[in-house]
Order: C-alpha cells, then structure tokens, then sequence
C-alpha cells in the first residue's frame, strides 16, 4: 500500500497544507502486524502510531502484571502522541486485535512536519482533547459499584454515537473479554449479564451486534 492512499483518511492530517502532505508522504513507514502481535512498547522508539487497517489494542500492566485496557484504535485512529513530547513510555503496550496495518511517524520527523505545516499540531490538540472526553467518561464508569449499572451507561454511550437508527442496533467495537476488561469485570460476569438483559427482553445480541429494544429505555429513561 502506498502512503499516498492513506493520508487522506486520518483526520490528524486532514487540513494539512499540499506541500505538508508532500513532505509527510516521505516521513511515514508502513508495517504489517498478524493477530496478537506486539506493535508496541516501552521499549519502542518514540513514534505516532497510524492505524491503518484493523485494530490495535493499547492497554497498561499495573504493577501486579494485569492488564487494563486504555482503548481500542481502529482505521484512521492514532496511538502514541504523548511521546512525540517527552513524556515517557513506561507501562502501555499496543497489540494487533486482528490483521493490523500501521503508518508509523517517527518523533524527529513529526518535529521537521511541524516545521512545514503548523495545522497538524493544531489537530493533534483538539483529537487529544476528545479522547481525554472518552478517558473521563471511561473513569465515570469504572466509579459505577455495580457492573450491570456501569454496562447500561456503557450502551446508552454507544447507541447515542454509532445507533444504526434502522434496526435500532449498535456493534460492540471489541470483543467481549476485552470489553470485560474495559468495564472493569470478568468476562464470565459481563456474559452473564448480557443474558440476563436479553431474558428481561431489554435488548437482542447476536455476537457484537446488540439490538436495543424499547424496553430498556421504559427501564432507564
């Protein structure tokens, strides 16, 4: 895949100027990565992340080596800014979720691209200011004692963004272990709770796809 193809689908370089984008096309490197590959660490050089295609899992070891899922960057999503600025990796690693490909700007030449075009850190600030919106909501939920409260808050959020308004449908943007892992619970519980919605008649799942019915905005309007 040439870089030329790609450029225009990541919203970090969308009001690049012409010639920014000209300059840009020589600085990106391309990789490929299978299913449960390591794409990232706190071994790695200091670089922004560009997926591509599929799906990177970024996620942080605690000190007792479990795993908590930051978030998941699918196609046209970026990882890894913080570190274009100094700040240093220590914990979060990046995993292909499926057959993954990224662009990788390397911090050097992020730095000479600001040089030629001022926009991308301009759109760098307001991208970041969103996703520390999802961090903040992520926290609000977690702050939830109850599991089942904090899946509800999660669907309402997801039905409120990405609602197929035909079928009154949402698709689950992970798999189940690792939304499990997102809310905060086991896999085994949020399973367990999925079911116990569906026998209340309050939604239908058919693997990620999750139908809505009415009957769960009578119960939680």
């Amino acid at each position: 895949m040439e870089n030329t193809n790609y450029i225009h689908r990541v919203p970090l370089f969308n009001d690049l100027s012409n010639e920014g984008k000209k300059y840009l096309k020589n600085l990106l490197h391309h990789r490929a990565f299978n299913k449960g590959d390591l794409i990232f660490s706190p071994n790695s050089q200091d670089e922004l992340i560009i997926v591509v295609l599929g799906q990177m899992k970024v996620y942080k070891l605690n000190k007792d080596g479990k795993e908590h899922i930051i978030r998941i960057i699918g196609a046209g999503d970026y990882g890894g800014e913080n570190y274009l600025f100094d700040l240093q990796n220590t914990t979060v690693y990046g995993i292909a979720l499926t057959k993954t490909e990224v662009c990788i700007l390397y911090k050097s030449d992020f730095h000479k691209l600001l040089k030629i075009d001022h926009q991308v850190g301009q759109n760098l600030l307001k991208l970041n200011a969103k996703k520390s919106v999802e961090l903040e909501r992520q926290a609000q939920l977690l702050s939830f004692y109850r599991v089942d409260v904090r899946l509800v808050s999660y669907l309402e959020d997801l039905y409120n963004i990405t609602c197929n308004e035909e079928e009154h449908s949402i698709t689950l943007p992970m798999s189940l272990k690792n939304l499990a892992n997102y809310l905060g619970t086991s896999a085994e519980s949020l399973s367990r709770y999925f079911r116990d919605f569906e026998t209340k008649g309050w939604i239908e799942r058919h693997r990620r796809k999750v139908i809505i019915k009415p009957a769960f905005w009578e119960e939680f309007k």
